[in-house]
């Protein structure tokens, strides 16, 4: 055992930097796969099934297998400590589906794949969440959590830069993509450990399985004893069901509401953008600039989320909104006003939603049960799947604005169950 993993919880080699910044690097690894997901499968499915409505199911039946999964791993990792050997195996499967995506199998086959490779990166996300403990003190929590977020974005960027937008077959990127998830999360899996002092139970993992559901009910019994932590999972699942259906439908809306101004041309600081060519060249742009200004964010918003995670969450919830009514008022009107609205403030709702509630959930839970409250946490982040099937059944019956908009109902309601959260005053006067 490492001399790193015996230093006392808040010296200074408890937290080594080269495993911080290994446990940052995978937010970037795994951000290359929902990248993938949303600039180039999303719009080779549409292309090879012909609608996106198989789409929107086989992406709501993975997020309801991983919302029904995810507390249980939660649990399991508290009891057993080896939430690294659980990531390893969830983000192998991930990529192994990933490659998949190549093979011309046809479009029942592409879904399934698809929902493999879904649901494996959703559990993942949850052993890879409760090591965040691991690498950062409470203090310190917020600002790694942002920093992983704002570099996750190069990810996305990554993506932008080597995919070919332009070109029919883009089956020979998934390749691509399966081999930059692989090697940017290898320092992660090897490097990173779950140092929670738990003491291990004794006999086999069926014996383990059933404490950890023991567990994990009893915890699921107390939620209604405790209305912050209720009142915040119900306000993350609201506003991440908006996240998801963003992210899934990004450049999907970009194309469909820019493709008949481009018949004609339009331009943008010089640049002409004229028919498919010109769409895919501002969708690059948009994506570009889209996960620039994320990266900014979530490196400099650290500090803020630190002092004040409900005030990040709250405000981010806000600029998602005002993003949505500049998407529908802006698309295939104004280029720069679609990029001054969706594109900016878009950045900043979806960074700061995203590296708040990781410090929230590190605020709330006990240490014995990091896993079980990011497992409760990660429940609402695979269920808010609500908002992209309604984006794809409006999406088909009225156009992509209205579904666009469609999704401000749950951002309001997100935002009005955060008014009601309040903080332990302890833990985050201790946080500060």
């Amino acid at each position: 055992m490492s001399a790193a993993r015996d230093a006392a919880p808040g010296t200074t080699d408890s937290y080594p930097p080269l495993r911080t910044a290994a446990w940052v690097l995978y937010d970037l690894a795994n951000t290359v796969y929902i990248a993938t997901v949303t600039f180039v499968f999303t719009p080779y499915a549409e292309a090879t099934i012909g609608d996106l409505r198989g789409h929107s199911i086989a992406n709501f039946l993975s997020m309801l297998a991983a919302a029904l999964l995810v507390p249980f791993c939660g649990a399991l990792a508290d009891t057993t400590a080896r939430a690294r050997r659980y990531l390893t195996l969830s983000t192998l499967a991930c990529i192994a589906a990933l490659a998949g995506w190549y093979c011309d199998l046809g479009g029942f086959w592409l879904l399934l794949l698809f929902f493999v490779a879904n649901l494996a990166y959703n559990v993942a996300l949850l052993f890879y969440n409760a090591l965040l403990t691991s690498v950062a003190p409470p203090d310190r929590a917020g600002r790694i959590s942002g920093l992983g977020v704002g570099v996750g974005y190069l990810g996305t960027i990554l993506v932008l830069l080597l995919a070919p937008m332009g070109s029919p077959d883009k089956r020979p990127f998934f390749l691509t993509a399966a081999l930059l998830f692989l090697a940017l999360s290898l320092p992660c899996l090897l490097l990173v450990r779950d140092r929670r002092q738990i003491t291990l139970p004794q006999g086999p993992l069926g014996t383990v399985m059933r404490d950890a559901n023991r567990r994990l009910l009893a915890t699921l019994r107390e939620l209604p004893r405790h209305p912050t932590l209720m009142w915040f999972l119900i306000g993350n699942f609201c506003l991440v069901d908006v996240l998801n259906t963003a992210v899934l439908y990004f450049a999907a809306f970009t194309k469909e509401v820019f493709a008949e101004r481009a018949a004609a041309g339009y331009s943008l600081f010089g640049a002409v953008f004229q028919g498919e060519a010109g769409v895919e060249s501002f969708l690059q742009i948009a994506g570009l600039c889209l996960n620039l200004i994320a990266m900014l964010v979530g490196i400099s918003i650290g500090r803020w989320t630190d002092r004040n995670p409900l005030g990040v969450m709250r405000t981010s919830a806000v600029g998602l909104l005002l993003a949505l009514i500049g998407g529908a008022l802006f698309g295939g009107v104004s280029p720069l006003g679609y990029l001054c609205t969706l594109v900016a403030l878009g950045a900043f709702g979806l960074t700061g939603i995203w590296t708040a509630g990781r410090k929230i959930v590190v605020l709330l839970a006990p240490p014995e049960q990091v896993g079980q409250y990011f497992g409760l946490y990660g429940i609402t982040v695979k269920l808010s799947v609500v908002g992209a099937v309604v984006y794809g059944f409006v999406d088909h019956a009225y156009g992509s604005k209205p579904a666009m908009l469609a999704q401000s109902t749950q951002l309001l309601l997100g935002l009005g169950c955060l008014l009601m959260v309040r903080l332990p005053a302890h833990r985050e006067a201790a946080s500060r």
